[in-house]
This record gives structure tokens, C-alpha cells and sequence, in this order.
């Protein structure tokens, strides 16, 4: 019986001692699931900053791509411009001019003008072309007294004016010479 009145004393203190470690420990547990929050939290932020920098760097790769890709793509690198157009084109003093203008691989252009109504032999040119810096006009060297310039497009070849621009106006169609 001794042994119970020592026992029972000591399983209390061991209770009580238990029972401290318990309140202590949903404190220390409490902070420490305090701690992993903030952690995550932090790592979070972190990652959510890089994916954007990723993200963004995508982004900058990709315009920089089609950008690439818009400079490549021109009439010289992109259309079959090669071949014969013809087309009349307006005249101050005649019913028109039929024009035809043929386009060769080798660069070299020949470029024939009759005048409509008028007496006289078709006006016969030949020589070397040269792309501008875009791609996407032709010019014809040689030619100082008339046009020199044609912006190529799918399928017809439009002559611009005698300093290089498009021509505007109610008569511009008709200075568009078509893939034959």
C-alpha cells in the first residue's frame, strides 16, 4: 500500500508534466505552422515573380520572332514575282499606253510601250533591275524620262511616279499591270 501512495503521487506529477508539454506543444506546433505559412507564402511570391520575368521574356522572344519573321517576308523573298505584266496605262496626249514589262530571275528587265492612237514603233527597253531596301520595289536602271519604280504585289506589278510614290487618285488602278 505504501508503494500505491508513492506511485500516485508521482503518475500525478507525470500527468501534470504531461500535460504542460501538451500546452506547450500546440504553441511551438502553432508556430511552426506559422513559420511553413510565411515560408510558402515567400516561395509564392518568389515563384509567381519568376514565372512573370519567364513569362515577360517569352513575350519579348516572340515579338522578336515575327518581327524577324515580317523583315524576311517581302515580295522578292515571298512571291513568284518573276514573269510578264502588262497593263494600259493613262497618257496625257494619247488614248494610252499598253505597257508590258517582263520581270527575269536573272534581274534583268524588258519593258515594251506602245502609244495608243499614235503613229510610230513600240518603244523598246532592256536592262538590270534592283530590289529596294524593303524587298518589295523594283527599279529599273537605266530609265532617266519615264517611271522607274514598280511596287510588286501577288499577280501585278504597280508602276508608282517618276520620284518613287504610289499614285493616288481616280486613275491609280489604272497603273496596276497584271501577271500574264
Amino acid at each position: 500500500m505504501k508503494k500505491t501512495y508513492l506511485l500516485a503521487p508521482l503518475a500525478l506529477v507525470i500527468a501534470l508534466v504531461g500535460c504542460e508539454q501538451q500546452t506547450n506543444e500546440p504553441k511551438e506546433a502553432q508556430s511552426q505552422i506559422e513559420s511553413s505559412l510565411d515560408d510558402a507564402q515567400n516561395a509564392v511570391k518568389e515563384g509567381t515573380e519568376q514565372a512573370m520575368d519567364s513569362a515577360e521574356n517569352a513575350i519579348d522572344s516572340a515579338e522578336n520572332t515575327v518581327s524577324e519573321m515580317v523583315d524576311h517576308h517581302n515580295a522578292k523573298t515571298s512571291l513568284d514575282w518573276n514573269g510578264t505584266y502588262q497593263g494600259v496605262v493613262p497618257c496625257a496626249d494619247c488614248e494610252g499606253i499598253d505597257t508590258t514589262l517582263t520581270l527575269n530571275p536573272d534581274n534583268t528587265y524588258s519593258l515594251t510601250k506602245t502609244y495608243l492612237g499614235k503613229e510610230g514603233e513600240a518603244l523598246k527597253e532592256s536592262g538590270t533591275f534592283k530590289w529596294d531596301e524593303t524587298g518589295s520595289v523594283v527599279i529599273l536602271e537605266g530609265l532617266t524620262d519615264s517611271p522607274n519604280h514598280f511596287f510588286v504585289a501577288e499577280n501585278q506589278v504597280i508602276m508608282q511616279d517618276m520620284n518613287g510614290e504610289t499614285i493616288e487618285g481616280d486613275l491609280a488602278e489604272m497603273y496596276h499591270l497584271k501577271k500574264q
